[in-house]
């Protein structure tokens, strides 16, 4: 009896076939397959009887059906008499014989690695969808010291935004964060930015060769505009 319920293609569980079935009920093969047919309609059909072919004894392709336990229970449920309950009962006897020879020690380890494969897809699915929230954080713990402005295109580009320095400040030039207009105050946060708190200005002496004293300007990034524009580029 345990060899009429194999293993298979499906997953490598118990199934037996539709033509297994007809030589032990002692019915032809047709009224078997019509049997599975007309069971189509059942919920679940396609998780219970798994459409195959099989040669027939002349090595022809025959139009065959695989189950699992579920579905041969549900087809043997029309199948009456005496002799069909002693086969129905055996049938079912070697179904769970061949689960417990499945439960191996090497069966549950190799079910393990598959779950732990199975964790580590997800596991990565969750890293890359955090990747915002994690600039987000990045630039968090940052936000107590402002950065230059290549700094902050460097740390966009580092999470996945694509853009450079030169990119970065055009755009904050096009939309109206730092002065367009050429002369000495270009590349200088404009109004609105310094009053939302996005930008400070760091001033230093320089001495010139002649022994004169310039002062230069340079654009920070505030803690807050680091958030700001975190997120705005991840959000997008």
């Amino acid at each position: 009896m345990n060899e009429l319920v194999t293993l298979a293609g499906n997953n490598g569980k118990p199934v037996t076939t539709s033509k297994m079935i007809a030589e032990v009920f002692e019915k032809e093969h047709r009224h078997v397959l019509r049997g599975i047919d007309n069971l189509k309609d059942v919920p679940n059909f396609g998780h219970m009887f798994f459409e195959t072919e099989e040669p027939d004894s002349y090595g022809r392709p025959q139009r065959t059906y695989q189950m699992n336990r579920d579905g041969f229970s549900l087809l043997a449920m029309g199948f009456t008499g005496a002799k069909a309950l002693e086969w129905k009962l055996k049938y079912i006897e070697a179904f769970n014989l061949m689960e417990q020879k499945l439960n191996t020690p090497e069966l549950q380890m190799a079910n393990g690695l598959l779950a732990a494969k199975v964790l580590i897809e997800q596991k990565d699915k969750l890293i890359e969808a955090m990747k915002p929230k994690a600039l987000f954080a990045d630039a968090v713990s940052a936000s107590y010291t402002s950065i230059l402005v290549g700094e902050m295109a460097k740390l966009l580009k580092q999470n996945g935004v694509e853009i450079g320095q030169k990119r970065f400040f055009a755009w904050l030039r096009d939309n109206g964060y730092l002065i367009k207009r050429n002369g000495a105050d270009r590349n200088m946060p404009t109004q609105r930015a310094m009053e939302q708190g996005l930008f400070e200005i760091k001033e230093s002496n320089v001495q010139n060769p002649d022994g004169s004293v310039r002062i230069t300007r340079t654009p920070k990034v505030t803690g807050k505009g680091q958030i700001y524009f975190v997120n705005k580029f991840v959000g997008k």
